[in-house]
């Protein structure tokens, strides 16, 4: 009787720790920094990684064989902010209810972006001005249906004197880590859904391709 009570008293205790919120501050300027802050003195910073672990990792690791520059660039392109971001609405339109619980969960008190365009010449500063207005309107207000965001201050204007685009942001974000946890395993479990589905179309197709194959020798 006594371990059932340590067992439930352990499940409660973790619970109830997990009910806690957690706060996380977010920068992008160039490079994306993500620090957390739970129980009000455990601090964490996810990004970047620390620079003597990468040092120690190359020093470890051997010369390997030459490579192209064509490959040198695949690995070295970082998504951009754009694709980040159109990459976060699909995998919500995909995966749904698991998604859209772990948005609704999430509330912004601080939420900056500030994007100056550049591009080669005024008329396509002019046009690219253009689409990343509409693209941004469009995605704030898909994210703003399922998020709470306080007082965003979203500014966009356009360089003609600059070549390239200036991206700086910053936001504060609180959210319930259990809610988080139970929407990611939603989203696991129609993951898994999906690959069971494409694995029996593959197996239903290949028996059909010998039959077809044992037909055509017949004939």
């Amino acid at each position: 009787m006594t371990g059932w009570l340590v067992f439930f008293g352990i499940i409660i205790f973790i619970l109830a720790v997990l009910m806690v919120p957690v706060h996380a501050v977010a920068e992008y300027r160039e490079k994306f920094f993500l620090k957390i802050k739970f129980l009000f003195f455990f601090e964490y910073s996810l990004f970047p990684a620390d620079e003597k672990k990468k040092e120690e990792k190359t020093k470890e690791e051997k010369p390997k064989d030459e490579k192209s520059p064509e490959e040198k660039k695949k690995e070295k392109r970082k998504m951009t902010l754009e694709e980040i971001i159109d990459f976060t609405v699909d995998c919500v339109k995909k995966y749904g209810p698991g998604a859209k619980m772990i948005l609704g969960n999430i509330r912004f008190h601080r939420l900056e972006l500030y994007w100056k365009v550049g591009a080669e010449d005024a008329a396509a500063c002019g046009l690219k001005y253009g689409k990343i207005c509409a693209w941004l309107s469009g995605v704030f207000g898909f994210f703003r249906n399922l998020m709470k965001i306080e007082n965003p201050k979203i500014r966009v204007f356009p360089d003609f004197i600059s070549e390239k685009d200036e991206i700086y942001g910053g936001a504060d974000i609180e959210f319930n880590p259990l809610i988080v946890i139970i929407g990611a395993l939603r989203m696991a479990f129609v993951f898994l859904k999906d690959v069971i589905k494409n694995s029996s179309k593959t197996k239903s197709a290949k028996p059909r391709k010998t039959i077809n194959a044992k037909e055509s020798a017949s004939a």
